[in-house]
């Protein structure tokens, strides 16, 4: 298997495990050895795939303000995010 066939592999499985539930609030059990290459891919799409559905909630025209206030701190905490 290529180096490039592995990351597609993975990044398909992080974003089928991620929308099992949908929610930017599901936690995420990511199933590789902690520290392998493999682990920081899966962390990096599942990351990835959160911050699309929070630009999907933030972009609601009809959002409360103190609402987005409070995305968009999470946008940026998880900017941020390194799960080492």
């Amino acid at each position: 298997m290529t180096f490039s066939n592995l990351c597609n592999d993975i990044f398909w499985k992080s974003t089928n495990d991620y929308h099992v539930t949908d929610s930017v609030d599901a936690p995420m059990n990511n199933p590789y050895e902690l520290k392998s290459i493999e682990y920081y891919l899966y962390l990096k799409n599942w990351i990835d795939a959160v911050q699309w559905h929070f630009e999907d909630i933030i972009r609601d025209p009809q959002i409360d303000p103190v609402e987005a206030l409070a995305l968009k701190r999470r946008i940026d905490k998880s900017n941020q995010d390194v799960r080492i």
